[in-house]
């Protein structure tokens, strides 16, 4: 008889995982942290999806055969919040009176996001951590979330979810097309990068697409207004976020701008996913040097002074390049799917 892993997430009804099933979800951590990697173990395993408020009625998963390990599917941060105080209560009882060993998935952390909401955020990842066994998508997080992870703490890192495109940088001398994509929680960092990259005296006219959630198109008019403020010759294009938009938005760029605060806990702390999927776009990517992305520095350009980063990749076309070509391979040996999956299967101590 296979093994069973159950995931608990929020989901409406309980499935079961069917290898190459088109399951899809506008999340990233719901697609990079379960869905992709359950897929590949649904391969050797038994996989079931099943909702938080299922697990909450039957803790013991009595319905369900030859159960290996629970894993808590990472939640967002509004999604902690919509579990409010008796939601959260619930679920940590849920998981002291499961009888089978449970993980749970954190790949943010909490209390860092800084919000008014950070005592109830680390209370959340700290009783996590007392309850469970906690899997984190890269070292940073983990180093940083050590001391509240009573019963261990494993990375596992989000595997990627694009084709590999043919490299290319090949900016014309007129134009420089940039490219940036993501959840937008820092809108006034994002704009300070593009601000900096605009004032570099670069000698080109910037073309910027910004690939975001609907809700943050006024944030992209504001961007727009501040890049016309200090760089006449500047335009920003609001994308609404989707893979087939990013897919296409990266084919068309020079460069993937890649700013995070690598000096925040919660900035720091973010994993490798979007400097991979740049990479395997084939694009030349600037990237703030947070530990995860100096993980990668042989294969983009990592420097906290971005403009400082654009111009070496400008300086030197051919190497920055063959740093992209070289990050194709690399990025293909450690976040395939079927790797990642193997990560997780050793975890969870599913049969090999």
């Amino acid at each position: 008889m296979r093994d069973t892993v159950i995931y608990i997430t929020r989901i409406d009804r309980e499935m079961e995982l069917v290898p190459g099933s088109p399951i899809y979800s506008s999340m990233a951590s719901m697609r990079l942290r379960m869905l992709i990697p359950a897929g590949e173990l649904a391969r050797s395993a038994t996989v079931r999806l099943v909702p938080i408020a299922n697990f909450l009625r039957d803790a013991k998963l009595r319905t369900i055969e030859n159960v290996r390990a629970v894993v808590i599917g990472k939640l967002s941060v509004s999604e902690v919040r919509k579990l409010g105080e008796q939601g959260r209560a619930g679920l940590f009882a849920a998981i002291e009176r499961c009888k089978h060993p449970v993980f749970a998935d954190i790949s943010d952390n909490y209390p860092a996001f800084g919000s008014a909401d950070a005592p109830q955020l680390l209370e959340y990842q700290t009783r996590m951590g007392a309850l469970a066994t906690l899997t984190v998508p890269c070292s940073a997080l983990a180093e940083e979330i050590r001391g509240q992870a009573r019963r261990g703490v494993h990375v596992i890192e989000d595997p990627f979810e694009s084709p590999e495109l043919p490299v290319r940088f090949a900016p014309s001398d007129g134009e420089l097309r940039l490219c940036w994509f993501g959840a937008a929680y820092e809108p006034q960092l994002v704009e300070r990068a593009f601000v900096a990259l605009a004032q570099a005296q670069l000698g080109r006219r910037l073309r910027v697409d910004f690939l975001a959630h609907a809700s943050r198109a006024p944030m992209a008019r504001q961007l727009a207004e501040r890049l016309g403020a200090v760089h006449r010759a500047s335009d920003v294009r609001f994308v609404e976020w989707s893979l087939q938009h990013v897919a296409r938005s990266l084919a068309d760029c020079d460069v993937v701008v890649l700013p995070q605060d690598a000096h925040s806990p919660w900035g720091r702390c973010k994993s490798h996913n979007r400097l991979v999927h740049a990479i395997r776009a084939g694009r030349v990517a600037v990237g703030s040097a947070i530990p995860s992305y100096l993980e990668l520095s042989d294969y983009a350009q990592i420097d906290d002074d971005l403009p400082a980063a654009l111009r070496a990749a400008l300086a030197q076309p051919g190497a920055a390049l063959q740093k992209v070509r070289a990050g194709q391979a690399y990025v293909q040996a450690r976040f395939a799917p079927t790797r990642i999956a193997a990560r997780w299967a050793s975890v969870l101590g599913l049969a090999a």
